[in-house]
């Protein structure tokens, strides 16, 4: 008896928390969790600032910079297009240089001995010390930004995708062959897809590093984008338009960390298998 008393309170609760559960781990119950967590800052960031009087000069309010998105829409979507066309120029070629050099290191060893350490001390280098020796050879513009973009995210996409390539089992590639197939059919059949989890978590840490870079870029060798503006900005004191570039920019990095995830999830279907 009161252990059917104990038990029917959770079996009445269950339903519920398994609801909560799956609006949680849900992309869309994981937006909306996030937006809630964003107004209730923001909401903290306004209430704080008027009841302490901050000058505008000083921290703008959430209303002010927020009310900018919408009054200056025209020209912060321009820059925030001139800024994603910088980051797809920059990360696709990233991925396409990155992804076979990481092919062709994993699968010659004399490549990983000799090339790989050069590559190791490039990325070493600082992209903010390289962007006035790209400056120099190409101009201010949006190439050089490019070029920087794609310094910043090639790196964790080669170490990523070198990491898959070389996890795969080498038992496979005696049953392919077996089994007569070439070598174009093992890489497309199973050592790609075997390899494409690494390679989707190098593309994950490359496409934040491309948004901060891209950045960077625009602050010392653009003439477009939102880091130019910020910059130009900057330099009329106008910080509630600073304050909407940044915020412009978040959303810029939120829409191209999801489409990663949706790339993921259709690029690799039998990874939703287990859930």
């Amino acid at each position: 008896m009161s252990e059917q008393a104990l038990s029917t309170p959770q079996t009445e609760r269950s339903p519920l928390w398994y609801r909560l559960d799956r609006l949680r781990s849900s992309f869309a119950g994981s937006a909306v969790l996030g937006l809630l967590a964003i107004a209730a800052l923001l909401g903290l960031w306004e209430w704080l600032a008027t009841l302490y009087n901050v000058p505008l000069w000083l921290v703008p309010k959430p209303s002010n910079f927020l009310g900018r998105l919408v009054s200056d829409w025209q020209m912060i979507g321009g820059h925030a297009i001139a800024t994603s066309i910088t980051i797809v120029e920059g990360f696709a070629l990233g991925v396409l240089i990155a992804v076979p050099l990481a092919l062709a290191i994993a699968a010659i060893p004399a490549l990983e001995r000799g090339l790989y350490p050069v590559i190791v001390f490039l990325n070493i280098m600082p992209k903010t010390v390289i962007g006035p020796i790209l400056i120099v050879w190409f101009g201010i513009g949006p190439l050089v930004a490019a070029l920087i973009v794609f310094l910043m995210c090639f790196f964790p996409i080669l170490v990523d995708a070198m990491s898959g390539f070389k996890a795969v089992d080498k038992r496979l590639f005696y049953i392919s062959r077996t089994m007569g197939a070439n070598e174009w059919q093992s890489f497309w059949k199973f050592r790609l897809p075997a390899a494409m989890p690494h390679i989707f978590s190098g593309m994950k840490i490359g496409v934040v590093k491309a948004v901060e870079g891209v950045i960077v870029a625009e602050f010392i060798a653009s003439n477009r984008g939102l880091g130019f503006m910020v910059m130009q900005a900057s330099a009329f004191m106008d910080i509630s338009l600073m304050f909407a570039g940044l915020v412009a920019a978040a959303i810029v990095a939120l829409f191209f960390n999801g489409a990663m995830s949706v790339a993921e999830r259709v690029l690799m279907p039998w990874s939703r298998a287990g859930h």
